[in-house]
């Protein structure tokens, strides 16, 4: 489900809210007049007028009761933990429920001939409670759990319902929650690896001009303009082509290899990328993390491969690392961001796999797409 399509059940509305909630009760309303018209009850033979008359007063009482025990009493009492008071309120609201229930049915079949001659051909028990006193009508319902047992059928679906849309709303609210707050992480990941890699590049690119490599370093600037612009402005969506993932790792690759005098590094990315999207700058902190480890000394390397499928994408990269060095190459804000990252938005579809011998350090990412 798209973010829209969530939206429209987090946040649908207050005039959309209504217009849902009066389909909900239409919807059983009509229910209960099939289900009346069809079924042996104590109302067959009336007329559909008076049968429909009976229903839509019923299920009116049941939509103030519904509003007032879910909108009022719960929040109030019960879910702040005033359970003596909003159990005794609960009960006066369903006694007022029957009472309101009852002098509606009475009233009602009272004023149909039809209804009142039929109900005493086909049910004279029935017909005898209607025809007494009110407050007799409202003692059996309650003594005999009928009310009750009814309200409550008939309030299972709706508060179901309300039920799973919280709990859905809560989800969403977290996701988004989630969504916000890595985003906000990558953006300061941005704002602090671009001083840190631009300075650094820079410096290199000043010593290649000083040496004289004029061309090798206008090279440079136009990969380190090339990979600024794409970190600052064009990675701002929830998914980039893996071409342009790729383009700005080669553009980091050549960058950082201006300052090494030994450490060997190797990329051959395949050629079909355009068609695929990944997650922006989601393979930087794994590169980023092999150079910042990584000797510069005879025999350090670098491998990284990019193995890219129809329905899966998968990165390795390998290293040699400093077994002297006390701090190893797992941990960093940027590597804990990224894993969130694909908890987000690779959830069940990605598997992360780590290897440290102390000498070679090897991570091995894939995705299904």
């Amino acid at each position: 489900m798209s973010m829209s399509q969530s939206q429209f059940f987090l946040d649908p509305g207050r005039g959309l809210r209504w217009l849902q909630h009066g389909l909900f009760w239409l919807l059983l309303l009509g229910l209960r007049f099939y289900l009346t018209s069809i079924s042996f009850n104590v109302y067959g033979g009336f007329p559909a007028s008076s049968v429909l008359l009976l229903n839509i007063s019923s299920t009116g009482i049941i939509v103030l009761f519904y509003y007032v025990l879910v909108y009022y009493l719960w929040p109030k009492y019960l879910a702040s933990h005033h359970y003596v008071k909003g159990v005794s309120l609960i009960l006066l609201l369903l006694v007022v429920y029957t009472i309101s229930d009852a002098s509606a049915e009475k009233f009602l079949i009272s004023s149909c001939v039809p209804c009142a001659t039929r109900l005493a051909q086909t049910q004279p028990g029935y017909f005898q409670l209607i025809q007494s006193n009110l407050s007799n009508i409202v003692l059996v319902r309650l003594v005999t759990f009928g009310t009750p047992f009814f309200l409550l059928l008939t309030l299972t679906i709706p508060i179901s319902i309300k039920t799973a849309l919280n709990g859905y709303r809560s989800n969403m609210r977290s996701v988004t929650l989630a969504k916000e707050k890595l985003e906000l992480e990558l953006k300061f990941l941005r704002a602090q690896l671009n001083p840190h890699f631009l300075f650094n590049s820079m410096n290199n690119i000043y010593g290649l001009i000083i040496s004289g490599n004029t061309e090798r370093s206008a090279g440079l600037v136009s990969r380190l303009s090339e990979l600024l612009r794409y970190m600052l402005y064009e990675s701002e969506a929830d998914t980039m082509p893996l071409s342009k993932e790729v383009k700005l790792i080669a553009d980091y690759i050549e960058l950082e290899k201006v300052r090494l005098n030994f450490t060997t590094v190797t990329f051959n990315p395949p050629t079909i990328l355009a068609d695929i999207g990944i997650a922006p700058l989601l393979l930087i902190p794994l590169i980023e993390n092999a150079f910042k480890f990584t000797p510069d000394e005879p025999g350090a390397f670098i491998d990284i491969a990019l193995t890219v499928t129809p329905d899966s994408i998968n990165f390795k990269i390998e290293n040699s690392v400093d077994p002297a060095r006390p701090n190893g190459p797992s941990g960093g804000i940027g590597l804990v961001n990224m894993r969130k990252r694909l908890e987000l938005y690779y959830t069940g579809r990605y598997r992360y796999e780590v290897s440290n011998n102390g000498n070679n350090y090897l991570v091995n990412l894939c995705l299904s797409l």
